[in-house]
């Protein structure tokens, strides 16, 4: 079984589903999270909602504990409330920050 998935991940990096910079793909592969264990289609076509993000990254208040020595701020307690994960999150794309839409502080997503 995991011939089929190095083999489907093998396969799908070398296409350009990916961004050249996806360190949350890499992140979550690097701890054997397997596309599996977010999609629930298989092949994964529809993007993952953030009930199912939240399943182990816990709800906003435990992020923001979790985040909270973060600088120059702490991105997931803010005014905007419980944003969609995927507003600044993706792994099948260049992540940004909300923030930046109106705010000028410096920060950078996490490679």
């Amino acid at each position: 079984m995991r011939f089929v998935y190095l083999a489907l991940i093998l396969a799908l990096s070398s296409s350009s589903a990916f961004c050249a910079d996806d360190a949350l793909l890499q992140a979550h592969m690097s701890k054997s999270v397997t596309c599996q264990a977010c999609h629930t289609e298989t092949p994964p076509a529809k993007r993952v909602k953030t009930a199912k993000c939240q399943e182990c990254h816990g709800n906003y208040e435990a992020l923001a504990a979790r985040t909270a020595k973060m600088t120059p701020n702490n991105v997931h307690a803010n005014h905007l409330g419980d944003l969609d994960c995927r507003e600044c999150h993706g792994v099948h794309k260049q992540q940004t920050l909300a923030c930046a839409a109106c705010h000028q502080f410096k920060f950078e997503m996490p490679k």
